[in-house]
């Protein structure tokens, strides 16, 4: 009897590293077509990192603006930290909504599927302010990708404290990191590498197992995008202000350059 447990193991093993490396070997990138938001209305789109897999947009409009018509030919999740009225249109009109200004208004965070020809209008007092995070090969990675999974010291089990999931689907797992002045996470793993979106902090100290003794990464000024790995490590907060990130798990992130 435990033999055949062990050979079926096995055998769901092989089917997941084939199916991985089928997925892989087929997986397509998608294009921004000729409406892209970065071609067809660039005030109000800014690229604030781009590599393989992603592109995150810088999405902004001032009080009583609209966008000129665009699209966005890949699907997203969009983290909205400023927002008042404003409308949703498209061509047709089958689209259309609209929001008034919501004085208790916190940050949202959505996905969002590829989305045809439209433009939205800031109808009230407030700027409004999004990242939105475009991923290229929605569902599948590109050839090298390898699959993974979260263990038994995973950020949100072995930390907490510090980390809280915002969302999660089949391509990213989004987490929102606080860590006092001074303070130290628990030792925890990130299955996937991606990256942090910086909300506050001066500088950090990324710590791994093996117990090296990195100097503090600054977190310059203007500097909204920093590079996350994949493993176990240690988070500090070197410094005397708040550290409040957003770290993306990119599942379909490509294999690193050598």
């Amino acid at each position: 009897m435990k033999s055949t447990l062990v050979l079926f193991a096995s055998l769901i093993a092989l089917s997941a590293a084939t199916s991985g490396a089928q997925t892989a070997a087929t997986c397509r990138t998608l294009a921004p077509d000729a409406q892209d938001a970065l071609t067809a209305s660039p005030e109000n789109h800014t690229v604030l990192y781009e590599n393989a897999d992603v592109r995150v947009l810088d999405v902004h409009s001032q009080p009583h603006t609209r966008e000129a018509v665009h699209t966005h030919s890949m699907p997203s999740v969009m983290y909205v930290d400023r927002q008042g009225a404003g409308t949703y249109n498209t061509p047709d009109g089958s689209g259309n909504k609209s929001h008034p200004t919501d004085p208790n208004f916190k940050f949202r965070i959505f996905a969002i599927p590829s989305e045809g020809q439209h433009w939205t209008e800031n109808t009230g007092e407030v700027p409004f302010h999004a990242v939105r995070v475009e991923f290229k090969h929605p569902g599948c990675g590109l050839p090298g990708w390898r699959p993974a999974s979260p263990g038994p010291d995973d950020a949100l089990v072995a930390a907490p404290a510090n980390y809280t999931l915002l969302l999660e689907n089949q391509n990213v797992r989004v987490l929102d990191l606080h860590l006092a002045p001074h303070a130290t996470t628990s030792f925890h793993t990130n299955p996937w590498p991606g990256f942090f979106y910086v909300i506050q902090g001066v500088s950090m100290r990324d710590e791994t197992k093996a117990g090296s003794q990195p100097e503090p990464r600054n977190l310059p000024t203007g500097v909204k995008i920093l590079p996350a790995k994949a493993g176990g490590h240690t988070i500090e907060n070197t410094s005397d202000t708040p550290l409040h990130l957003i770290r993306y798990e990119l599942k379909f992130s490509s294999p690193p350059t050598p």
